[in-house]
């Protein structure tokens, strides 16, 4: 397999974690790479041009972090990611996918030139963010839905560190040093 991920992607991250709690890591060629760039390799796989983007053994393209997460999950059963209460495990994995994706969308409109700015869809992103860290709890377990949060909030702290969220939620936090430690998440650290 072979999968195209940036070292910074949330999204990738995501995957890549999943890849080594699923222990598939040795069976994946990862290529990093700027998707900004257009890099034609990356435009050869995806016309979307975003990551991660995984081709299969059998040369299927999947382009979606949790489609490529539950692929992973199928050609390797254990440990299993996304249980019997598969509906659960995905509704929380979704939700945290917002907060990663409402926190990608404050840092791109950051990256935008001073004059060209839209404060209100910066405050609209954080807002959401807000919102949802007031709704997701400690989990349970490192299932998607974990692993999806914990690279939500070591987002937060790598892109957006004046949202404080540690000091609102220190059980959370505790929660994001304790699986920081894995080894799958020692290993993508950006």
């Amino acid at each position: 397999m072979k999968l195209y991920s940036s070292p910074t992607s949330p999204y990738g991250r995501k995957v890549l974690v999943v890849a080594h709690e699923k222990r598939l890591i040795d069976r994946i060629a990862v290529v990093q790479l700027d998707p900004w760039a257009n890099p034609p390799e990356l435009l050869a796989v995806t016309p979307l041009g975003k990551v991660p983007a995984l081709i299969t053994d059998d040369g299927a393209s999947i382009n979606d972090s949790t489609v490529i997460a539950e692929y992973f999950d199928q050609i390797e059963p254990d440990p299993k990611l996304i249980d019997t209460n598969r509906l659960g495990v995905l509704a929380r994995a979704a939700l945290a996918q917002g907060l990663i994706d409402a926190a990608f969308a404050a840092v791109l409109e950051r990256r935008r030139p001073a004059e060209r700015q839209w404060d209100a869809w910066f405050a609209r992103q954080r807002q959401a963010i807000e919102r949802t860290l007031a709704d997701v709890a400690r989990p349970d377990q490192f299932d998607l839905g974990g692993i999806t949060l914990a690279c939500g909030l070591a987002y937060l702290d790598f892109r957006l560190p004046e949202i404080d969220w540690r000091a609102a939620r220190p059980e959370l936090a505790a929660w994001l040093d304790r699986v920081a430690r894995r080894p799958s998440m020692q290993a993508t650290n950006p």
